[in-house]
């Protein structure tokens, strides 16, 4: 059974360009992924990763990891198992965000 699992991470100004940067550096660290990073709102910057079912497999799992700014408190990356096909991949969800909370040097919060 999967669970929502979280990061957080102190750093002023980060912006979508840092985030884009990020995800396409560890997208590039895996064949077949591909990944778009959008900003949902002023305080939230999603990745979308897009992962094959099965290597060689033209169907995709899309794999959400959010960017929640929490002003002076810092952000906080989520990977929450109900988005998206979280769940259904949930190793690889969870790969890719530990990826990404590494380039952040971020940090694991107990729920």
């Amino acid at each position: 059974m999967s669970w929502d699992r979280t990061w957080g991470f102190k750093k002023r100004g980060l912006k979508l360009n840092d985030v884009t940067q990020a995800a396409t550096a560890i997208a590039g660290n895996y064949a077949e992924v591909k990944v778009t990073v959008e900003k949902e709102s002023d305080d939230c910057i999603t990745c979308f990763f897009e992962t094959p079912i099965e290597e060689g497999s033209e169907h995709t799992h899309t794999l959400e990891v959010s960017i929640y700014d929490m002003g002076s408190s810092g952000h906080v990356i989520s990977l929450e198992a109900d988005a998206a096909d979280n769940d259904a991949a949930w190793d690889d969800a969870s790969q890719l965000t530990e990826d990404l909370a590494d380039a952040f040097e971020a940090n694991p919060l107990e729920l």
